[in-house]
């Protein structure tokens, strides 16, 4: 005869399973739902060529919130997964008048244009998304994104070291959000070498992204 199953066992195995998946949920819930501090304000300005070949600013967008971004087309690092990252927030909010994403290149001598509207018609970006990928004079920009975004400096790679011959700068792989005033709100290394990391720093980022884009404009 077979033995009998031990239900009363059976319901605390399930009971403390339960409890475990909320108390997951809680914390996560916890670390996602937070205040965030203003790290600075932007007070300058840059002037780049977007890559239809006009001339915007970045000024141009207080009023939405904005997520911004360096970018190499070239990139053998982590680029990948932060443009990977814009676009599952370009995919969910795009179509906010309120919402606006900036990829700005790194190298612009590289990165032109014409190369950059290549880059985003592989995206299957239309030239009148709510995307700009910029380019422009290279000291203009590193000034804009150290000084302003205060972004981590863009260092020569040494020779040795470098994955193929393009691969000539390390730069800052984290993404910037900004509000509607025009205030950096929070920084997400969503390429991080430890993927529990990365995880949470996009979750961290689309509940940010979420909670600023609920917040009226100036």
């Amino acid at each position: 005869m077979p033995r009998r199953f031990p239900w009363p066992l059976a319901l605390v195995i399930i009971a403390a399973v339960t409890a475990a998946i909320f108390y997951n949920k809680a914390v996560k819930s916890t670390v996602l739902q937070r205040d965030l501090p203003v790290r600075s304000t932007l007070t300058g300005d840059l002037a780049a060529t977007e890559r239809t070949g006009r001339i915007v600013r970045l000024s141009e967008l207080r009023g939405k919130v904005v997520l911004c971004a360096y970018v190499y087309t070239v990139c053998p690092h982590g680029c990948a997964a932060v443009v990977g990252e814009m676009q599952k927030l370009f995919q969910r909010y795009g179509t906010r008048p309120d919402f606006h994403l900036v990829s700005i290149a790194v190298l612009p001598e590289h990165d032109t244009p014409a190369f950059l509207t290549s880059y985003a018609d592989g995206l299957g970006l239309k030239p009148t998304d709510p995307w700009w990928f910029l380019t422009g004079n290279r000291q203009e920009i590193w000034d804009f994104m150290d000084k302003q975004l205060l972004l981590t400096p863009a260092v020569p790679i040494p020779a040795e070291e470098r994955l193929n011959p393009l691969d000539t700068h390390e730069h800052d792989l984290r993404i910037v959000l900004i509000d509607k005033q025009s205030q950096i709100r929070g920084y997400y290394s969503v390429f991080h070498p430890q993927a529990e990391v990365a995880e949470l720093m996009q979750e961290r980022l689309e509940a940010d992204t979420e909670a600023l884009l609920a917040q009226p404009a100036p």
